[in-house]
């Protein structure tokens, strides 16, 4: 049997009064998964353990089938992973934004999406800079990037930018033992964005501070071959700690323009070799991160549009399969940040029976709920028959 995870990051939502009071997965038009959810079930999963920030790192380690209260050390360690950066026991590496400051303000946390040769060029200026101190910075997909450090013994306390979209940076700044180290090299860098020479972007943030994680491999625990496409290193990070096949495809750009139809072609190839793939698209998130409730709808049409027709007329060459279709954590595009709320799941496929639900949504009448949101890999990998 063949097996699709499609994760559509931050899709899930809140009722907009702009929308009539609807979300944007009942106001988008997606007669796609609508079909897949009639012909399937459909179900919520708690992706967020208690206690933890509703990261896309957290988020989707349990859709993957990580338990993150066992697996999870950080973010920008797995994002290190993805771009083949060796860490140490003892090293530590954060993500670096590059933002948009105004005053006192934290104007956007992606510079406003620089592009990424510039981002590049920036990066590559940091580290040409601070490398003879140790500190290396490294490039990453436009605003998200990675610096590490080297023998530290940090423990310190951060916050992602997105979360502070419009309020008062100061307050949110590092702290802890050795942020005194992160705020210098803060303030020694903004010399660099003088002049405008990187576009909006005016200064570096820290954040998703880890070390190397201790993984075991996605064989071991569900016994598949599995691959990852994916354009953001976070998710391609993931991907190469588990030991999945990490899927380059020209023209994912982890933004809402991405390659939608080529990330559908990639999986299906990766098919024919693999029995798993994990499907990661971004486009959602970004949406909502931006406040834009238009551009969120089009994310969400796009993926049933673009990709599905695709995905599902090429599994049919497979015979046997299931698609496992959901969001790794809600992105409000009125709160413009992650809210740490079950996410809506449909699952379609060999094995699985329809249960009623004809509408997929975040109030659909749910078969199954996922309490420790890492047994989706169980229910959905492992189990005979759905709602049988």
């Amino acid at each position: 049997m063949k097996f699709v995870v499609l994760l559509t990051d931050g899709m899930s939502d809140h009722k907009i009064e702009a929308l009539g009071g609807k979300t944007v997965m009942q106001y988008a038009k997606k007669p796609n998964m609508d079909k897949l959810l009639t012909e399937g079930v459909g179900g919520f999963i708690k992706t967020t353990p208690e206690g933890y920030y509703p990261g896309s790192d957290i988020c989707n380690l349990s859709v993957m089938g990580y338990d993150p209260t066992i697996y999870y050390s950080g973010r920008s360690p797995l994002e290190a992973g993805s771009q083949g950066i060796e860490l140490g026991k003892s090293d530590m590496a954060f993500r670096c934004n590059l933002v948009t400051l105004d005053g006192e303000i934290m104007d956007d946390f992606s510079a406003h999406h620089i592009d990424a040769k510039v981002a590049q060029a920036c990066i590559k200026e940091l580290d040409s800079i601070f490398r003879p101190e140790g500190i290396e910075f490294y490039p990453g997909v436009g605003y998200r990037n990675l610096m590490v450090m080297r023998n530290v013994d940090f423990d310190m306390k951060t916050t992602p930018p997105h979360d502070i979209m419009g309020q008062g940076w100061k307050k949110y700044l590092p702290t802890g033992r050795g942020s005194e180290k992160l705020l210098d090299i803060m303030q020694r860098a903004k010399s660099v964005f003088d002049g405008g020479k990187y576009a909006r972007a005016n200064s570096i943030w820290f954040w998703g501070e880890g070390r190397k994680p201790d993984m075991p491999l996605f064989k071991e625990l569900y016994g598949l071959n599995g691959s990852v496409v994916a354009a953001v290193d976070l998710i391609r990070g993931i991907g190469r700690f588990g030991g999945l096949d990490v899927i380059d495809v020209p023209g994912a750009t982890g933004f809402i323009d991405t390659n939608f139809e080529g990330k559908a072609e990639y999986a299906l190839k990766t098919l024919e070799k693999n029995d798993y793939v994990f499907i990661h698209v971004e486009a959602p998130d970004e949406a909502g991160h931006m406040g834009s409730v238009e551009e969120k709808v089009k994310a969400v049409e796009n993926i049933d549009s673009r990709m599905l027709p695709i995905l599902m007329e090429g599994l049919k060459k497979f015979g046997e399969f299931r698609i496992l279709i959901t969001p790794d954590h809600p992105t409000p595009v009125l709160k413009r940040t992650h809210v740490a709320e079950p996410v809506p799941a449909i699952i379609y496929g060999t094995g699985v029976k329809p249960d009623g639900n004809t509408t997929y949504d975040e109030f659909m009448k749910p078969t199954f709920f996922i309490e420790n949101g890492y047994r989706i890999a169980d229910y959905f990998l492992k189990s005979a028959v759905i709602n049988g």
